[in-house]
């Protein structure tokens, strides 16, 4: 069987995580955006947010993703800031079966609190990235919410998925 699956959420949703464990359980391809992107560029995500600025990273993505048309089965993990520019939660939508993971803003802090491979909470302290998801998340949820499906953090598992995309 063919599946093109690709998991948004916010980072620290568990998009790659997941993705490793799906991929491997239907035996298809896992693709993670960052780490295809830093592989290409020779580059770290914050070293390309730094050099290019996030407008011109966003166009990065944008070219790499459009890429995966030709490709028939895979998993892919998205960067967080992925499906809110250039109308690419739509091109997922048509691409493949878009599946949110929502997470609770705790969750989330506590998942990304010291890690510094990510650009755009990098030296921030606790309370600072509480800010920073809530009013990130405040953006960009209407676009994850346009995946066709969402699954709540007590549904972030292999059996959840593997149930929808059997339907």
């Amino acid at each position: 069987m063919s599946f093109r699956i690709i998991l948004v959420g916010f980072m620290g949703a568990g998009k790659t995580t997941l993705g490793k464990q799906l991929s491997e359980k239907l035996s298809i391809p896992f693709i993670d955006t960052d780490q295809e992107i830093e592989k290409k560029m020779d580059k770290t995500i914050v070293q390309l947010f730094e050099e290019l600025g996030e407008s011109k990273f966003r166009i990065l993505e944008s070219d790499f993703i459009r890429e995966l048309s030709k490709t028939s089965s895979f998993v892919l993990a998205t960067g967080g800031g992925l499906p809110c520019f250039f109308y690419n939660m739509l091109f997922f939508n048509e691409l493949g079966i878009t599946i949110y993971l929502k997470t609770s803003n705790e969750i989330l802090a506590d998942r990304i609190l010291n890690d510094n491979n990510r650009p755009l909470i990098k030296g921030k302290n606790r309370e600072e990235l509480n800010d920073f998801i809530t009013s990130s998340l405040l953006e960009r949820e209407c676009f994850y919410e346009k995946s066709r499906f969402i699954l709540n953090e007590s549904q972030h598992n292999i059996d959840s998925i593997l149930q929808i995309i059997n339907q």
